[in-house]
């Protein structure tokens, strides 16, 4: 149903005790003169509608449940709620409620559920408001905003009361003391327990799992916690441990797996742990997501790792020390869909009985970028069917490329910084998705394949760095949603093409989500005759999401990499250290969104185009190193986002434009030039200004009588430098530390011309 609710239907349902319209389309005002004559009423649900105005509740004496969860409820709670007395379920969550809360929540002591997150309270709370709420069992907070302070430990309390859920997550909870709640060492049957994003300090709280027997679910994620994480002799039903971004060092229990069997998700990433990683980890049959990350663990993996991995395991290991295989010998892969293993010390990809394995088949995300893995590409990524992601760049890996990648949803192929060979295959890839290629600094030779054209969904393009030759095919110019280019230190020739025109360069945003990538997964916990569904919030790979995919590209006389909203923003094309000639030509004026483009050491003709003008978006301009000749346009002063700007060894003269962002740029950006001048470069534009010749004086015999007789001082000048040699031989000889101080200034002044003449 949807529209307004249909009060009047109301009016004469005296002894109606039930209300539930949740979950409809209703909007509007739920109307208080109708509501009041429902004296009866114990339980009203309005969850999941658009009602944007409180109804009036006040009179509802015999309320016993009221669920006003996912509205549109806005402004200050009506003060009177505190009368309802009889009030045991109280879920606000998800509105836009504002104020301070404090006095309504103390007056309402029958309470066992108070759910309160996603709302626009502020001031402070404290918790002693609840200290005779001797019922509650479940309190749940999560604000939407950061003017709401939670305080527990001041003034001193005693709780009355046992939780079983407890939800008090970036809350700013205890900003004077970042301290634990300590009425947490009161609580012995808490099932869920969520303090995550509040910065607390201390020794990691391993009471709170010794304490709680049946504790499902524990997120402590992004405090300052220190210590170690140790375990008690005894099972837990722990199913989800996320203790994520804080503090903690040591190795992880032996009995892990043994002591905590029901686990499905753990999450210890970004903390200090080290050593190996448990083989009990194996016993936990449900463990679907193992994150690992940004610690210094060390040593192979265990091959027991995911034994018992059913469906889409994921696997977080990245920014470690491990070594060895990537693929255990006995691994079981069957169901793995998610592999993060970057920044690690891997030397071999599989073992030799996997080389051929179909076992991967359900693999979606797999990197292993910046280890030390060695050898060909193998066999078993060549047939991925539902591979999306794949990243092997800087490793060791050498020889040819597949014949192609059998995966149809392949979107994102990194393989930079190794040392593959021979030409780029015919067929590659059979994607029609594919969003970024990077095949850069590998020894790559032939043509550029006109097959890349095909790729209309294609957005970054990177084979700098091998040895690539021929023409630009004219098939590139049909990505017109490319976004970054790279061409550069190949051996290239030809003329620039006009058709770069034709190339979006920057209007389309294509490249993933830009948001916060979590998993949303609900977990259904039976309250009495209640259900709550509590979001986890559990942090995940969307492989689609551009916080997930970083690329490189060189700009400003350097490669930077760009992630997230960046990608998004940044556009630009390098074909640099070519053997491109002929002029540039005018279109390429036309790619308004540019922000950097790089042409230097190439052999250009020609001028620079005014139309570069049009370039308003441009940050990095490099022509340098080529043959250009002419004025450098003073229309380029309309560039204003221009930082970087080199016209250096061409042909150039005239005037040096000056003002706006040009008056930022010095000498260095316009050496080799001898025709220019201007303020810049120290060199005078007005040719009237050369110094004038003396005029001639009278006593011009007398002072040739008194000059120098130059003959004479040419064979003395000559008599004292080879003096001068031979003393200096001669002390070389004698002192042994005097000639080796002279080695060693000669050797710098040789290392410093060389790095002078590689930078210009």
């Amino acid at each position: 149903m949807e529209g307004s609710f249909p009060n009047q239907e109301l009016k004469n349902l005296n002894n109606l005790q039930f209300l539930d319209i949740s979950y409809n389309n209703f909007n509007g005002i739920l109307s208080f003169k109708e509501l009041k004559n429902l004296k009866s009423l114990k339980l009203l649900n309005i969850n999941g509608n658009s009602f944007n105005s409180t109804p009036g509740l006040c009179g509802l004496k015999s309320l016993v449940e009221l669920d006003l969860q996912g509205n549109q409820f806005s402004g200050l709670l009506p003060e009177c709620i505190g009368n309802l007395t009889n009030l045991q379920f109280l879920d606000l969550s998800f509105n836009q409620l504002s104020g301070n809360i404090q006095s309504i929540v103390s007056e309402l002591t029958s309470l066992k559920y108070l759910l309160l997150s996603g709302n626009e309270f502020e001031g402070s709370f404290s918790f002693n408001a609840l200290a005779n709420h001797s019922k509650l069992e479940a309190f749940i907070l999560s604000p939407g905003n950061s003017r709401l302070e939670v305080e527990t430990e001041n003034p001193t309390w005693f709780p009355a009361f046992q939780l079983k859920y407890i939800r008090l997550s970036n809350c700013s909870l205890n900003v004077r003391t970042r301290a634990i709640p300590s009425f947490l060492h009161y609580q012995y049957d808490i099932r869920f327990i969520d303090l995550s994003h509040n910065t607390l300090v201390g020794t990691f709280p391993t009471w709170i799992l010794q304490n709680n027997s049946k504790l499902v679910v524990m997120d402590l994620r992004n405090n300052s916690f220190t210590g170690t994480f140790q375990l008690h002799n005894f099972k837990h039903d722990l199913v989800q441990l996320d203790i994520s971004s804080n503090n903690l060092t040591g190795m992880l229990p032996k009995e892990f797996g043994l002591v905590l069997p029901r686990l499905e998700y753990i999450n210890m990433s970004r903390n200090n742990f080290g050593g190996n990683v448990t083989f009990s980890i194996s016993e936990t049959p449900t463990l679907s997501t193992l994150d690992l990350s940004h610690n210094n663990f060390s040593g192979e993996l265990p091959g027991s790792l995911f034994a018992n991995c059913t469906m889409y395991c994921a696997l977080f290991l990245s920014n470690n020390n491990f070594q060895g295989n990537v693929f255990p010998q006995d691994m079981d892969l069957r169901s793995m869909a998610v592999l993060d293993m970057k920044n690690n010390n891997f030397s071999a990809m599989v073992g030799a009985d996997l080389l051929n394995s179909r076992s991967l088949s359900s693999l979606i995300f797999f990197d292993i970028s910046n280890n030390k893995v060695s050898g060909p590409i193998p066999r078993l990524l060549y047939n991925l069917t539902y591979l999306v992601f794949l990243d092997l760049s800087k490793n060791k890996l050498y020889g040819s490329m597949p014949s192609c990648f059998n995966s149809s949803s392949l979107s994102f192929v990194f393989l930079q910084k190794n040392n593959l060979s021979g030409p780029i295959p015919h067929e590659l890839l059979r994607s029609p998705n594919l969003v970024a290629l990077d095949l850069r600094d590998n020894n790559f030779s032939g043509n550029i394949p006109f097959w890349i054209g095909q790729f209309s969904e294609l957005q970054m393009l990177s084979l700098g760095g091998n040895a690539l030759h021929g023409r630009i095919p004219n098939q590139l110019f049909e990505l017109r949603n490319a976004k970054i280019m790279d061409l550069s230190r190949n051996l290239l020739f030809g003329s620039v093409p006009a058709c770069f025109s034709n190339i979006s360069f920057g209007n389309y945003i294509l490249l993933g989500k830009t948001e916060e990538v979590d998993f949303h997964y609900f977990m259904v916990f039976h309250l009495g005759g209640h259900q709550i569904a509590l979001n986890l919030n559990l942090p995940w790979v969307d492989w689609y999401s551009s916080e997930i995919v970083e690329v490189e590209f060189a700009t400003k006389y350097r490669y930077n990499s760009y992630k997230g909203d960046i990608i998004n923003s940044m556009a630009g094309i390098d074909l640099s250290c070519n053997e491109l000639s002929g002029s540039i030509p005018q279109e390429i004026g036309d790619l308004h969104e540019i922000r950097s483009l790089n042409l230097s050491h190439n052999h250009i003709t020609g001028s620079i185009p005014v139309s570069f003008s049009n370039l308003r978006s441009l940050e990095s301009l490099d022509l340098g190193n080529n043959n250009l000749s002419g004025e450098i346009p003073s229309e380029l002063v309309a560039l204003t986002f221009l930082e970087t700007f080199n016209v250096s060894y061409n042909n150039l003269s005239g005037r040096v434009p000056n003002g706006a962002q040009f008056g930022t740029f010095d000498e260095n950006n316009y050496r080799g030039n001898p025709g220019l001048c201007g303020e810049p470069i120290h060199k005078s534009c007005k040719s009237d200004e050369a110094p004038q010749t003396p005029p001639p004086s009278a006593d011009v015999e007398e002072e040739d009588e008194g000059g120098i007789d130059m003959v004479w001082f040419y064979w003395s000048f000559s008599g004292s430098y080879v003096t001068i040699l031979l003393v200096l031989a001669a002390i070389l000889r004698i002192n042994r530390h005097w000639r080796m101080l002279w080695f060693y200034y000669v050797d710098v002044c040789i290392y410093s011309i060389s790095i002078w003449v590689c930078r210009n």
